[in-house]
């Protein structure tokens, strides 16, 4: 088990000169380094692996909130939070418990225990942020409530209550986020069967009817048909696109491995091989790192760059596309260059969000997906993406990703 120790202090919003503490209790590594990400932002974080050792640090110097995983070894986490409530001088201390989705009744426990809320792993870091800023305001206020007169109480009362009611409202939301996800996992099992299976059929006969009959066929009739199986084609890009949305904005991704990108890069000028025949363009690409990710969701957002970078040009310009690596201690920029027709600054704000398109169909084929995938994929992988683009000069977009660990094979710099 890797040993944590108190963080240096940080900004808190409210007050800059007196950081809330926050205590971190869970057994899992990987959960306590999750977290920690998250919270650093909101002042001193403390850790803890077990259920004594957490209750010795609060004894030793309360904090002003802790996170508590419900099950643990040794002591649980609803041990700890009744020696908690037990203790006077602990009795007030907001406490979130940390669950999994299949704890179906341990929120019922831990509200009666006296838990203040309620976290579901795995975490949302937008979610955790709010609720935890939420629960130290909440402490804040109360305990500026016990220094104050009585009239200055009743009027932090009603702040206070205002607070809580945003709380409350906060809770709605969250839960109507998790009905529209659930409703979004949905469609995404439909799409990947039902829909795709009677499309399938469509397609198929459409070219088999083009294929044996096309001959025959008025020329009208054979454009019809041509513009049947575009169609199609285009259907099952969608398809496809709004699968890997919908598991990315559910977190379904596989554990990350060391990614050599000259080998996903080699992989990608092979599979683009045949537009760069079409367009007479070139394809140049630099020595590539070796990043911490997942191969197929790296070569589909690379995919996306690259097949932007060969369509967005002028008909009269063959496309030229460049590809660099920069090191910085951690991580690499990834940075795709093309001398297409560029982006407008008005359409920057519209360019990573889903199903935005800026050119009409019957300029440049597309589904208004890719972009907003790569930004998912960059942001699972802990990394982004961004741009630089004037119209009519082309375009940039440098992807930064987490390098792999020192020494894995086949890292190269630039």
């Amino acid at each position: 088990m890797t040993a944590f120790a108190d963080t240096e202090p940080l900004a808190w919003p409210d007050e800059a000169d007196e950081q809330p503490r926050i205590l971190i209790v869970d057994d899992d590594p990987a959960m306590v380094q999750a977290l920690a990400k998250t919270l650093r932002p909101l002042g001193r974080l403390r850790f803890a692996t077990n259920g004594r050792d957490a209750l010795a640090r609060l004894r030793e110097r309360p904090d002003d909130i802790v996170l508590l995983d419900a099950q643990m070894p040794g002591l649980s986490g609803f041990e700890v939070l009744d020696a908690i409530r037990r203790e006077p001088a602990l009795a007030d201390l907001p406490v979130i418990m940390v669950t999994s989705h299949s704890e179906e009744d341990f929120e019922r426990i831990g509200l009666e225990k006296g838990a203040a809320d309620f976290i579901a792993k795995p975490i949302r870091p937008d979610v955790v942020t709010a609720r935890v800023r939420t629960q130290l305001r909440l402490k804040q206020a109360n305990d500026k409530l016990k220094q104050m007169s009585a009239n200055d109480r009743l009027n932090l009362a009603a702040a206070l209550a205002e607070l809580r009611e945003s709380h409350q409202r906060l809770q709605v939301t969250a839960e109507d986020l998790r009905v529209a996800n659930e409703g979004l996992l949905q469609f995404v099992r439909i799409a990947s069967h039902d829909l795709r299976e009677p499309l399938n059929t469509v397609v198929q006969f459409v070219g088999l009817v083009d294929e044996d009959h096309g001959a025959q066929l008025p020329e009208d009739a054979r454009h019809y048909l041509q513009l049947v199986l575009r169609a199609g084609a285009r259907m099952r890009t969608l398809l496809d696109d709004v699968v890997r949305y919908a598991r990315l904005q559910n977190g379904e991704v596989e554990a990350p491995e060391a990614v050599p990108l000259d080998r996903v890069m080699a992989e990608l000028r092979d599979a683009l091989a045949g537009r760069l025949a079409d367009t007479g363009g070139t394809l140049s690409i630099g020595p590539m790192p070796v990043v911490r990710g997942h191969p197929s969701l790296l070569s589909l957002l690379f995919q996306n760059l690259l097949a932007n970078a060969l369509k967005f040009h002028p008909a009269d310009r063959r496309p030229e596309v460049l590809v660099h690596a920069q090191l910085a201690p951690g991580v690499a920029r990834i940075s795709v260059s093309d001398n297409g027709i560029g982006i407008a600054p008005e359409h920057r704000p519209l360019l990573f969000q889903p199903f935005q398109r800026l050119h009409r169909r019957n300029e440049y084929e597309g589904t208004g997906l890719g972009l907003a995938l790569a930004r998912q994929i960059a942001e699972a992988h802990g990394g982004s993406i961004g741009v630089d683009s004037l119209p009519g000069q082309g375009a940039t977009f440098t992807v930064t990703l987490p390098l792999a660990e020192a020494g894995a094979a086949g890292t190269t710099t630039s």
